[in-house]
């Protein structure tokens, strides 16, 4: 198993893979570009050849960041992409233009959380401990999707307990 860091730029992922080291996550920690998940996605797509499964087994992920910023289109469609071909069993979303339609997909996904960006490089770290660690790091905002659909509530109120009458 291992750790990937999907960002278009490649400073950022470099300081940030230099602290994660820190952090005692899988090793190793791979950096790849939101490009590759696109490629990797249709390649999956052609025909495989006679010897081959069916289908491609996804790459093993314990943990993964994703960035969004800067993508061109719904970002949606890049955790769509992580989804089908890593299937991590943590994962935080990075982005600058985080809003409550981003959250509540990454969140019915299956991601841990969402971070804004800019964000300094420690709360980036803190954040990704914390999902490594088998907590959630949504930001205040998600607590207003609670009234957006009954799926989106007992998702961001799943940790808190419930009492009656």
């Amino acid at each position: 198993m291992s750790t990937y860091l999907i960002a278009s730029n490649e400073m950022m992922c470099r300081v940030l893979a230099r602290r994660l080291n820190t952090l005692n996550l899988p090793q190793p920690i791979a950096w790849r570009t939101p490009q590759w998940l696109q490629e990797s996605q249709h390649a999956s797509m052609r025909p495989a050849p006679s010897h081959a499964s069916a289908q491609t087994p996804a790459d093993p992920a314990d943990i993964v960041v994703v960035d969004c910023t800067g993508l061109e289109g719904d970002p949606r469609a890049l955790l769509d992409q992580l989804q089908a071909r890593l299937a991590p069993r943590r994962w935080l979303v990075l982005s600058d233009r985080l809003d409550p339609a981003l959250i509540l997909h990454a969140a019915l996904l299956g991601a841990s959380g969402c971070l804004a960006l800019p964000a300094a490089v420690d709360l980036v770290c803190a954040a990704t401990a914390l999902v490594w660690a088998g907590g959630q790091c949504f930001p205040r905002m998600a607590l207003s999707l609670t009234g957006a659909c009954p799926v989106s509530a007992s998702l961001v109120c799943a940790s808190r307990p419930t009492t009656t009458g």
